[in-house]
């Protein structure tokens, strides 16, 4: 404490030799100055001097309130708003409609097996398509084997190109069906015949073999070591009789069979050897045996 006291004194001292002498006023230090007073007047001066050139003190204390540190801020990353637009393959439109079929299907005159069969669309073929059904079960198609227009049913077919504006067809009349009888008796197959006078005592049995095709009647007599006869004739409209001619070597003649049962036939045939002569021409199939009489005039 009392080295603080004495220091400002000492300054103030210091500084009032200097003005002095500045006035140019003679001190004489050495003889109004003892010893110690002259070194303590040097110190004060020395001091005086360090304070004048000495460096401001800088405070190193920082005030945690003073120094504001700004909070980091997070700049979020913006992911921009893709809008995925899909990829639109245009298919060309097709100014006809054509159809194809995965079985080959028959083509009619009209829906169904009631009508005609006029042609057919094959596995791998393609016709053009001309109108639909009513009912959306048929299409009206060029026909692929003939000019015109025929039926096909859709259920194996598919058809590419526009359809809406296809007209509809509506089904043509019903055909009147053709109605095939039933053969009351069956003139083909294989008979064995018996071709001889009907009063022979004795009289061989050949083998004869029928074609029918439709109502023309073809049969091959075998008649062994004679040779072959051969035969025409045409059937009646009830198939209960036959009629024509036959040949054999150089003879010919005519004939006339007629239907017995189901499985025998009874007739006769002109000899050759007498055209005024008529002869016995029976037969008999699947175990039925030579019928008796032979003859039918």
């Amino acid at each position: 404490m009392k080295e603080s006291r004495f220091k400002p004194c000492l300054v103030l001292f210091a500084l009032m030799l200097i003005a002095l002498q500045g006035c140019h006023l003679p001190i004489s230090l050495d003889e109004e100055l003892s010893v110690d007073e002259r070194a303590q007047t040097s110190v004060a001066l020395t001091l005086a001097v360090e304070e004048e050139v000495e460096e401001p003190e800088v405070s190193l204390e920082v005030s945690e309130a003073s120094i504001e540190v700004p909070e980091p801020t997070i700049t979020d990353t913006l992911i921009p708003d893709i809008t995925i637009t899909p990829t639109i393959t245009l298919t060309p439109t097709l100014g006809t409609p054509m159809v194809s079929v995965s079985m080959n299907t028959n083509c009619r005159s009209g829906p169904g097996k009631i009508y005609g069969y006029i042609g057919a669309l094959l596995v791998g073929e393609s016709a053009e398509v001309v109108g639909q059904s009513t009912d959306g079960q048929y299409w009206i198609i060029k026909n692929p084997d003939h000019p015109g227009e025929c039926w096909l049913w859709g259920r194996y077919a598919t058809v590419t190109g526009p359809t809406d504006d296809l007209p509809e067809y509506t089904p043509p009349p019903t055909p009147t069906p053709t109605h095939t009888p039933t053969p009351a008796f069956y003139w083909g197959g294989d008979w064995s015949a018996r071709i001889a006078p009907e009063d022979a005592v004795f009289s061989l049995v050949y083998s004869m073999t029928v074609t029918v095709d439709g109502r023309n009647f073809t049969a091959v007599v075998d008649l062994g070591a004679e040779g072959i006869m051969n035969v025409l004739g045409t059937i009646s409209d009830d198939y209960l009789s036959v009629s024509g001619t036959w040949s054999g070597g150089a003879s010919t003649g005519t004939f006339e069979l007629y239907a017995l049962g189901t499985d025998q036939f009874q007739g006769n045939h002109a000899n050759p050897l007498d055209p005024d002569d008529v002869l016995a021409w029976c037969g008999g199939r699947e175990g039925a045996g030579i019928p008796s009489p032979c003859m039918k005039p």
